[in-house]
């Protein structure tokens, strides 16, 4: 289970949540629900697909893939994984590409998952035109799964020409609220997760007690009345950075409009005491912090004889109690600058407290959108750099 405790003083007076009801009948939450949705994934083409590979590139980027690495980086750990490798290909930085192309040696293992929402992403098309490249025709018919809509598109048609299996992406859900889809599903499938078990997670927090939700989007909001818009989440455990990604997008992309919006900022603990602290210490205090702790069962204790004894105070330490204190320090050493701030504290990640994560923020934020006033699920300023982008690939020249 999560335990949100807001550690610093918060206005009194709630907000009114009289939305919320409305807000959990979308589709991207009561899917948690439903189980008839992941019949596709327990076909025999499809079982063949994953059964036959022994690695995987998924295709994709931002909503189509954040929420897969947060599963994919979970799994390392997870006694049932299936120590599948899979490679993300996210982004069309030329040498990445060359790197992830030039290590796939025995592409007879590899199995290719394309996905996007509305199968005109520019980077997941570039990323698949590369990919196919290394394959026949015929390859493609039995490497390549792509989920997209269910309307005509570019991938649409790639999947038609090539005989690939093709899986519906919900067209009620957006992309970076698809994660409870099969857009995440079968990712956790590809890594020996059974997908109930994160829906399971996402369900406690749909149907359980609210109140943890809204008090932390009244933490958020009430900071933003307070022009402070800037959010720092602070991962206290290495296997929630892309969970961190995933947040970062969330709330950037839901928030961020009418000349308003909550600016995400990332620190890993403890690494970032040494990079960032400073800043947030002793610099502008337009910042809130959300601390997030994960107590590990994976552990080490110091024993060495050879301890200098300005540091014999580590000597029957366990490494998790260093790294407990070091978390502890920093949030105390923020508290007496009086920054707003709130810690998670996190029972070892399995899938289902991630899906508790994911749900929790999933309607954490649309939440903290309703009470400052913008629509959460689309991202209108966005399609202005697609069209410029066009324009430039297209004869060099921005079209206004």
């Amino acid at each position: 289970m999560i335990n949100q405790k807001i550690l610093s003083t918060a206005d009194s007076k709630e907000p009114n949540f009289g939305f919320l009801n409305d807000l959990l009948k979308l589709d991207c939450f009561s899917i948690v629900d439903r189980t008839d949705d992941l019949e596709c994934l327990k076909t025999e083409r499809l079982q063949k697909w994953l059964n036959t590979h022994d690695e995987f590139l998924i295709l994709g980027t931002g909503g189509s893939s954040l929420g897969a690495q947060c599963i994919y980086e979970i799994s390392k750990s997870y006694e049932n994984s299936t120590r599948k490798n899979i490679k993300f290909v996210s982004n069309l930085d030329p040498c990445t590409l060359n790197t992830i192309f030039s290590d796939t040696k025995d592409l007879s293992k590899v199995g290719i998952l394309c996905v996007s929402k509305s199968g005109e992403t520019l980077e997941t098309i570039t990323q698949f035109l590369l990919v196919s490249k290394l394959f026949t025709a015929q390859d493609l018919s039995s490497k390549v799964v792509i989920i997209t809509e269910d309307k005509p598109s570019a991938l649409k048609q790639i999947a038609i020409d090539n005989d690939c299996l093709c899986l519906d992406h919900p067209n009620t859900i957006g992309g970076r609220f698809s994660v409870f889809s099969i857009v995440g599903m079968l990712p956790a499938l590809i890594c020996g997760i059974d997908p109930i078990e994160i829906r399971n997670g996402g369900k406690k927090i749909l149907h359980g007690n609210l109140e943890n939700i809204k008090t932390g989007a009244a933490f958020v909001f009430q900071n933003v009345r307070k022009n402070i818009t800037n959010h720092v989440s602070f991962m206290y455990s290495d296997k929630l950075m892309f969970f961190a990604a995933w947040l970062a997008q969330l709330y950037a992309e839901s928030s961020g409009k009418s000349g308003i919006g909550i600016t995400p900022i990332t620190a890993r603990g403890s690494v970032d005491q040494h990079s960032q602290l400073q800043l947030y210490l002793d610099g502008c205090s337009d910042k809130c912090f959300s601390f997030f702790y994960e107590k590990q069962p994976c552990d080490m204790s110091i024993s060495n004889s050879n301890l200098p004894e300005k540091f014999s105070y580590l000597n029957g330490k366990k490494v998790s109690d260093i790294f407990e204190a070091q978390c502890d320090a920093t949030i105390n050493s923020l508290l007496e600058k009086e920054r707003p701030l709130r810690k998670f504290e996190i029972l070892a990640i399995t899938p289902e407290i991630l899906g508790e994560l994911f749900m929790h923020f999933m309607i954490e934020v649309p939440a903290v959108c309703n009470l400052i006033g913008v629509t959460p699920f689309d991202q209108p300023a966005v399609e202005r750099g697609k069209i410029i982008t066009k324009s430039l690939l297209s004869n060099g020249t921005i079209s206004c």
